[in-house]
């Protein structure tokens, strides 16, 4: 690469930590910076972040990037962001945080979603919101500061999402994307505006948040102090961003109608592409604008599935762990290899994946982890690969909805670390029906705001054409394989029998 070519930059702004990456204009990795933030927890279901270090860890993560010989600041005509949902950022008239940001795993609102519960039914409130009428969005940590700290509030001239609190600091202007507003739970997805009944129902103010825009719109350049923090050039544009799970299912190349994105981490958010808004009657998958303006997303938050592979791991695998640790194979791998030698179906063995609580089959905070079906004929590989099919019934159960929304599904897209093994994708396909294909790179949230900022400092006319050259995919899809589908279909029938046979019991049991 000649570091004449023009250059920009992907900025994926989680609640982890900050990774910068610069790509070519032709969609090629150069480099990229990961800079790790904290997360403090002060009282049981509080999550909170100072904003400065997002701030911080992207100016740390941004000289890095530069400080390699491939880069050099003139090359680098834009930047964007990938940025985490559902946070809250309360500011004073000078744009500086009251208080630390109310981040997405924080369900301090539970009272004021409650209480609003009880004024506007949740099946309305989702048809004008798109959102379910649940403590993890925005507007119920706007009520809870409202309520609890109401000094903060008296004093706040605007509450922020961390991309849009990031953007403002970045460029100095204030703005929004649909995806990023849509989290807060105030937004009209039909009409990608600000909803006024919703906010007068909520009794806030239209006022106290940033104007809302398209994603792939340039803003403007950096401010002079950003250049100087950095090291970038002050010419450099700066597209609006969206939120991490859009950011993501973008870089994966998925933006078309019917395509699914199957985001598999710690948790598993599930995203489809929609031509236009939808309705789910069970309210198991949300709509939200996705990040390139002329499409929406069905989306499910996601259900713990990673992790429910690294506590069998941590507990069950001490073997493998040992193993790993001199220097032999990966545990997940030595795990897979065995659970690879049981039959579709784990012969009987089911295992609900709720272990801290359900997204699917509906959403059920009391739902627990279950092992059902355990004989002694049944061995640690039998567990093991129960765990893997049960999030495989989990992704069924969502894409199912999504179908009754009228989407027709017509393949997946997994990328995440659990893109990564062969077996997992394998039996997915065979449990969805739907063929699977991996992106190159897996990490992509990074990808999809880099082709967001390439869009906005035009080098390409579209998100379509930004992905023709960004997402590349490994060689050949995996096909469902017909005799494992067969035996799927009656064990993702017992697995949705044995939920709802225990929802009472969960319901009935203290924590």
């Amino acid at each position: 690469m000649s570091v004449s070519d023009d250059l920009v930059l992907g900025c994926d702004v989680g609640s982890q930590g900050t990774n910068v990456a610069a790509y070519t204009a032709g969609g090629d990795l150069v480099a990229s910076a990961y800079e790790a933030h904290d997360v403090s927890f002060p009282s049981p279901s509080w999550a909170e972040q100072d904003p400065a270090l997002w701030l911080e860890a992207l100016e740390r993560a941004v000289r890095a990037v530069l400080a390699e010989p491939r880069v050099t600041s003139s090359a680098v005509k834009g930047m964007s962001f990938g940025s985490q949902l559902d946070g809250v950022v309360a500011v004073d008239r000078n744009g500086r945080p009251l208080r630390p940001a109310l981040i997405w795993m924080d369900r301090r609102a539970e009272e004021q979603a409650q209480r609003l519960a009880e004024r506007v039914e949740p099946r309305d409130f989702y048809r004008d919101s798109g959102a379910n009428l649940d403590s993890s969005h925005g507007v119920f940590k706007i009520l809870w500061i409202r309520d609890v700290e109401p000094d903060t509030f008296a004093q706040a001239a605007g509450f922020h999402l961390p991309g849009s609190f990031v953007l403002a600091q970045v460029t100095g202007v204030e703005a929004v994307d649909y995806s990023n507003a849509s989290s807060f739970a105030l937004l009209d997805p039909r009409e990608r505006q600000w909803s006024a009944p919703l906010i007068e129902r909520c009794g806030l103010d239209e006022a106290l948040l940033p104007p809302v825009r398209a994603g792939t719109d340039a803003v403007g350049t950096i401010t002079k102090e950003f250049a100087e923090a950095t090291g970038l050039d002050p010419s450099t544009v700066v597209a609006v961003g969206c939120g991490d799970e859009m950011a993501a299912t973008l870089g994966a190349g998925v933006y078309e109608p019917g395509e699914v994105c199957d985001v598999v981490g710690t948790a598993e958010p599930v995203c489809a592409a929609s031509d236009r808004p939808r309705e789910d009657e069970t309210m198991l998958v949300e709509c939200h604008p996705h990040a390139d303006p002329a499409v929406w997303l069905l989306e499910n938050p996601g259900f713990v599935s990673g992790g429910n592979l690294r506590w069998f791991r941590d507990h069950f695998a001490p073997l493998e762990l040992e193993a790993e640790r001199n220097g032999g194979q990966d545990a997940y791998d030595a795990l897979v290899t065995l659970a690879d030698g049981v039959p579709a179906g784990a012969e009987g063995l089911v295992f609900l994946p709720c272990m801290q609580g359900a997204m699917a089959p509906e959403w059920n905070g009391a739902a627990r982890g279950v092992f059902h079906g355990l004989t002694l004929a049944h061995t640690r590989p039998h567990l093991f690969r129960a765990v893997l099919e049960g999030s495989a019934f989990a992704l069924r159960d969502i894409l199912e909805a999504m179908r009754a929304a009228g989407l027709e599904t017509r393949r997946l897209t997994i990328v995440g670390g659990g893109a990564k093994g062969r077996l997992w994708r394998q039996i997915k396909a065979d449990v969805t029906g739907l063929p699977v294909r991996v992106p190159e790179n897996v990490e992509t949230t990074a990808t999809g705001a880099a082709m967001l900022a390439a869009v906005g400092a035009g080098l390409h006319s579209s998100v379509g054409d930004s992905a023709d050259v960004f997402v590349r995919y490994e060689p050949g899809e995996i096909e469902p394989e017909p005799a494992a589908q067969e035996e799927y279909e009656h064990a993702y029938g017992l697995y949705r029998e044995v939920y709802f046979a225990l929802k009472p019991v969960f319901a009935s049991v203290p924590g």
